[in-house]
């Protein structure tokens, strides 16, 4: 019967209306039958589908919300997504004599085709995005286990394990040495589902702390 409910669900949320409200309605039960939206195969099969956002085992928040993340975003696992960040992934035209969608947008009804380019942004696993922080176009990557501070406005790239924060965003410090990063990351724990990896808790945590 469980089964049934979640095709059903999933059949109705393909044909939805393009409310958003009546869309995250269905996306609740859709979740609610299937694991969660942390652990959802369904849910992120629909956004793959129908937004091209790629989004990994365990992550959860703001990555769901389609109206603040365009496509060609790709979510490790394990990521904390605030509920409203925004990445954008295009800048309006600068070296033109208008800055207008006009020219660049074919909604308008002048441009042939989009005129802009939308390079894709790839987030690593385990990154943890806060509240209000905003992704420009010029970002291509942020790294495993980088933190980006609430508010923050990430101009460039951001490595792996680091905390930045502001406007723009800085590098404020690594979370580990590079020797326990070293260690983090030959385990590549974001590749275990859950019951692995809240087995080899006690294991990463002494990685982590130095003691391993």
């Amino acid at each position: 019967m469980r089964y049934i409910i979640l095709k059903v669900l999933i059949f109705v949320r393909c044909r939805a209306s393009k409310s958003l409200k009546i869309r995250y309605f269905i996306e609740f039960y859709i979740a609610k039958f299937s694991n969660g939206r942390m652990f959802s195969k369904e849910l992120r099969e629909i956004y793959k589908r129908d937004y091209n956002i790629n989004i990994g085992y365990g992550s959860y928040g703001g990555c769901f919300a389609s109206q603040n993340i365009p496509g060609g975003v790709d979510f490790g696992n394990y990521c904390s997504i605030a509920p409203n960040i925004r990445i954008f992934r295009a800048n309006h035209p600068q070296n033109s004599f208008t800055t207008h969608p006009l020219l660049y947008n074919p909604v308008v009804g002048y441009a042939p085709r989009d005129m802009v380019s939308r390079p894709p942004l790839t987030i690593g696993h385990d990154v943890w995005i806060g509240e209000l922080a905003i992704v420009l176009p010029s970002v291509n990557q942020i790294g495993n286990g980088a933190i980006v501070g609430a508010g923050s406005v990430v101009t460039k790239d951001v490595p792996a394990y680091a905390i930045v924060a502001g406007n723009p965003a800085k590098l404020i410090r690594m979370r580990f040495s590079d020797d326990i990063i070293e260690k983090l990351e030959a385990t590549k724990w974001w590749l275990w589902d859950k019951n692995t990896l809240i087995k080899h808790i006690d294991k990463l945590e002494l990685i982590a702390s130095g003691k391993a």
